[in-house]
């Protein structure tokens, strides 16, 4: 495995990363081929070919497929690996419709219970019930007029009943064999595989199937009408009853869906990568999949989701996939991440979220999302797109090979793992009561809390799945084994219940001198019965009090971590947001520590509990160098800092007992005691020496209907509503008011915006302007109209007509979209009104003053005007001054003069981050750096020189301040969805009171710019 080292300088496709890659519109085989050939320049290792809202090529018709196979070929000629998506839309199961086609049998349907007086419908009557002293008796046809309760089931006629092995196998007939029926004898050794997306049996109900009643009695021997009641109410035997149902409708999902395709996949030497639906709480992985790790065990790449520009408080989600591959010899382990975080994500956002999950055990990244067009609503689709649109695309390569390294040696290295989390969900299944889930929080709590104890204090643990443990659970001598790994401390957290073969495994753990620590409340069930096994076993448990030291004492007298930290105060670091992965990779020891908070350490001591020679592995470069190490009585110790967002890779090698040398290491702060320095702090004004055109989006218009009456200036994205409404087609006018602040007559180019122009007529101030494109800009289907020689100085209309169209089908499918969310997702529109841009050599002034919000947000009231480019700046806020929606480069200069000798060192340092995707650094013509995240510093001394010095940056931002949202009420959001640019909360709108506008006049920006001066510091020893 040598070959690993020589390869982190140009890390192989393999450990590449594999974006969501949005089919969502018109496809034409020569983009798509473009857009792979700019993935291939980006550093990006594959993709999954995903139709979403907005596809307009009808799905997997002959079109469709031609579109496939071109991917194919063209991503084989440049090394690309083409992964399929099973879906149209999601959540995966339904094949676009066409297993839902097949009838009730193949649907999802939900149990309810009723009491009496009945209400709804008798057709769907599973059972009806007397109440007795004790519960519920189950009544036969001839006694139904006694019934006091009635257990139904209801449809849902837009997804698949996951629980039926014939209605996967309808989804394998439609969607799989379909695929390999085109493709596998051709480009079976091309195509990856399969990504399955969020299937579910439920969301927050409990399933219902026609097969269920046959499948409970074979795997329980009784009969489930018996104690359906029990699900839902509190009688006799309750606990027994929901053990047992969710036990089997686990069991069922598990089998009939990830097993069935896992299965199908590898007959075809195709790997099945994926994630499921709710994986974050025990009280919603219950009534989605019963047990997501029994899932990932037939996964080849068992995956998760993560959504949001934030990392989590607990570590459950990436740590239950992680666990999983470690235990069954997965290599990678995958996570879809970065969705609905907005368009204001920086590379360091990326890198921080991303980090985090990877310490915590997953391996590579599938970007969400790179969207083939944003023309409509697909630039709304829980942006961003990270893709070629974006203002950063051609920096974005450096992203893609720092995560290629470290997705290389945390995929070959092995996980030093000796600790064993139980995992409680077969108690959150006999706390389920019907909907109700209240008694699950304080379990889930306890679980997270215990799992943050452990990653706190370095202790490295993997999660127990207690249904993967009866397939792959064993002991030996006094480890705990499951699969590959092995435990020597099993840890039982707060529980009601666990499973025969959990007892059987832990009573043989115990007796052979395994360690089991068990945490109040204890567990009294057996699979949901009482039993006096377990009440011996826990007798012979640790069982220390509930707090932080205490655990970490009971785990570490018999499993110590192999690192530890302390700050430069000598203060032991115990924080969640600082972790550290080990693992052994070719006779070396790689330790992984990632910080994943916003404190800045300006040293930490890390000392390694291990002897040999230490060297950082730089995964921006590719590079490794040796550090200077301090040998102390347990290992090594070095010294570094620690920025907000930063990382560490290091790697240990042996010295074969040779005795080490000890290199006394001088830290930053003595250094700088040892040094006369002189810091220069950079002036806060810049020239201006060159700026990519600048926009104006115009999101309010006045709107006619026929020739009616002129309505008030009002968003665009409500007259889609509105006129969606109407439910029939009509000529539109659309006015569209702009401001010119210079005097016209000077020759400059002024463009509109606008997306299908050749629909529209054009008039700007009363003249006709021609539909025809001078081009695109930002994205395909953003097209460039000249309107240059129509401009006046000050009001200006553009004014654009229109036929409104949207099929009857369109209608229908709208209506479909309110019912449930596979419709929605794939939801296309024949017609889409949307805003418009002013792009030009301009600067924009508001007419309002601005004000700063949480968030970096900048606001104001506007309106805007078009004025001059400013030819000096003051770089700490950019958004003031012209550039409120501006998406491109900016490149400012300024000379300073130094005092500067050959003998002595010189940093560059920005003392905030800068307010800008990317930040690049020129010195006298020399290209320094480019800064995509921490730390933000630089040595420049091999570029100045005495006296004066040129001094050129570059910043380039994103697509945020020219697509929005602007007019969300809580200003800069970090979880954005459709519905977020709109004035009706969707589910990534938390916290709008019932009855308040989501959508505000106020434009909301995000700061560009410098916060503060850079500086310079130049030392001499």
């Amino acid at each position: 495995m040598s070959h690993i080292w020589g390869q982190l300088l140009h890390p192989p496709n393999e450990y590449r990363t594999i974006p969501f890659w949005s089919w969502n519109d018109k496809l034409e085989i020569a983009e798509l081929e473009r857009q792979i050939e700019e993935m291939h320049k980006a550093g990006i290792g594959g993709f999954f070919m995903h139709a979403r809202g907005g596809l307009q090529t009808p799905y997997m018709g002959e079109e469709w497929m031609d579109a496939i196979r071109a991917c194919i070929v063209k991503g084989k000629e440049l090394g690309l690996s083409p992964w399929l998506y099973d879906e149209n839309g999601w959540p995966s199961g339904f094949a676009d419709g066409k297993v839902t086609a097949k009838g009730e049998a193949f649907q999802q349907k939900k149990l309810l219970c009723e009491h009496a007086p009945f209400q709804s419908p008798a057709q769907h009557t599973i059972a009806y019930y007397e109440q007795t002293e004790t519960g519920y008796k189950l009544l036969g046809d001839e006694d139904t007029e006694k019934a006091q309760l009635r257990l139904y089931y209801e449809v849902n006629p837009y997804y698949l009943d996951a629980l039926s092995e014939r209605a996967v196998r309808a989804f394998i007939e439609a969607a799989y064999d379909a695929y390999w029926e085109r493709f596998g004898v051709e480009f079976g050794d091309v195509i990856q595989g399969f990504f399955t997306d969020e299937p579910q049996f439920a969301r927050g109900q409990l399933p219902w199937s026609f097969e269920l009643e046959a499948a409970f009695r074979s795997a329980n021997g009784y009969e489930l009408k018996d104690v359906l009641p029990a699900l839902f109410l509190q009688v006799d035997g309750t606990t027994k009853a929901r053990y047992d149902y969710w036990a089997c409708v686990t069991a069922m999902f598990t089998k009939a869906y990830a097993k069935q395709i896992g299965e199908w996949c590898q007959s075809k030497g195709w790997s099945f990568t994926g994630h499921v639906v709710d994986e974050q709480a025990l009280q919603i992985q219950v009534t989605s999949v019963g047990d997501p790790m029994a899932f990932y065990e037939h996964l080849n790449m068992p995956g998760c989701d993560w959504l949001g520009r934030f990392i989590g408080d607990e570590p459950i989600v990436p740590k239950q996939v992680g666990s999983v591959a470690h235990q069954l010899g997965k290599k990678q382990t995958i996570t879809e991440s970065f969705g609905c975080s907005g368009w204001d994500i920086s590379f360091a956002d990326l890198k921080r979220i991303g980090e985090w999950q990877f310490v915590h055990g997953i391996t590579m990244i599938c970007q969400h999302l790179q969207s083939y067009s944003l023309k409509g609503l697909r630039k709304r689709d829980y942006p961003p797109s990270l893709f070629v649109q974006q203002p950063w695309w051609e920096d974005y390569k450096g992203f893609n090979d720092y995560f290629a390294r470290l997705s290389m040696l945390l995929s070959e290295g092995t996980r030093q793992v000796e600790v064993l989390l139980l995992h409680p969900i077969r108690s959150a299944w006999t706390l389920q009561r019907g909907e109700d889930r209240s008694d699950i929080p304080r379990f889930h709590t306890a679980f997270a809390q215990l799992s943050r104890w452990m990653c706190q204090a370095f202790i490295e643990h993997d999660y127990g799945s207690e249904s993967i443990m009866e397939g792959h659970g064993h002991v030996k001598d006094d480890q705990f084994i499951i699969g590959e790994a092995a435990y020597r401390v099993v840890v039982l957290p707060p529980s009601v219940t666990i499973s025969r073969t959990t007892l059987t495994l832990l009573k043989q753990f115990v007796q052979q001198g395994g360690q089991l620590i068990a945490c109040a409340p204890y567990p009294q069930l057996v699979e949901g019965m009482p039993d006096s096994e377990l009440a011996e076993l826990l007798l012979q448990a640790n069982k220390p009090e509930w707090s932080s030291a205490a655990m970490v004492d009971a785990i570490t007298k018999v499993s110590a971590p192999s690192i530890r930290m302390t700050d430069e105060r000598g203060v032991t670091i115990a924080v969640d947001t600082i972790n550290v992965q080990t693992l052994e990779l070719d006779g070396s020891r790689l330790y992984y520590v990632v910080n994943s908070g916003d404190e800045h350490y300006a040293q930490v001591d890390i000392e390694l509990l291990h002897k040999g020679q230490v060297s950082l592995i730089d995964l921006t470069s590719g590079d490794t160098e040796c550090l200077a190490q301090i040998t102390t009585a347990d290992g090594i110790r070095v010294q570094l800092p620690l920025h907000p967002g930063q990382s560490y890779m290091l790697r240990l090698e042996s010295r074969n007992g040779h005795p080490a040398n000890v290199i006394e290491q001088v830290s930053e702060k003595s250094k700088s005691e040892s040094q006369s320095a002189e810091t220069t702090i950079l002036s806060s004004h810049w020239d201006v020496v060159s700026l990519t055109p600048n926009s104006l989006t115009l999101d309010t218009c006045r709107l006619r209907v026929e020739d009616g009456e002129w309505s008030e200036l009002q968003p665009v994205i409500l007259i889609q509503e509105q006129l969606l409404d109407l439910g029939r087609s009509v000529d539109i006018e659309l006015d569209f008011p702009f401001y010119v602040g210079w005097e016209t007559g000077c020759n400059r180019e002024l463009f509109v915006v606008m997306e299908s122009p050749e629909l529209f007529i054009i008039e700007v101030n009363g003249g006709k302007v021609s539909s025809e494109s001078c081009g695109t800009w930002r994205d395909g289907s953003f097209h460039k109209v000249a309107i240059s020689g129509n401009v006046q100085s000050g009001e200006n209309h553009i004014r654009l007509n229109r036929h409104f169209y949207n099929s009857p089908e369109t209608y229908q499918a709208i209506e479909n979209a309110k019912k449930f969310e596979s419709e929605g997702n794939k939801l296309t529109f024949d017609t889409e009104m949307e805003s418009i841009y002013l792009l030009g050599e301009f600067g924009v002034e508001s007419c309002s003053g601005y004000v700063y919000g949480e968030r970096r947000a900048v606001q104001t009231e506007g309106p805007f005007v078009l004025t001059e480019i400013p030819q000096v700046v003051h770089a700490s806020e950019l958004v003031q001054q012209g550039l409120p929606f501006f998406a491109g480069t900016i490149r400012l200069r300024q000379h300073i003069v130094v005092n500067w000798n050959d003998g002595a060192a010189a940093k560059w340092f920005f003392p905030e981050p800068p307010h800008a995707a990317v930040c690049k650094l020129w010195l006298n013509g020399h290209e320094v750096r480019t800064f995509l995240w921490e730390p933000y510093e630089a040595d420049i001394g091999r570029y100045l020189v005495a006296g004066e010095n040129v001094i050129e940056m570059e910043l380039t931002n994103n697509c945020r301040n020219l697509l929005g949202p602007h007019h969300h009420i809580h200003g800069e959001i970090y979880k954005v969805g459709p519905s977020s640019f709109t004035n009706t909360p969707g589910w990534t709108d938390k916290g709008i009171p019932q009855g308040v506008s989501m959508y505000v006049d106020r434009y909301t920006f995000v700061r560009f710019g410098l916060p503060l001066p850079p500086r310079i510091v130049i030392s001499s020893i």
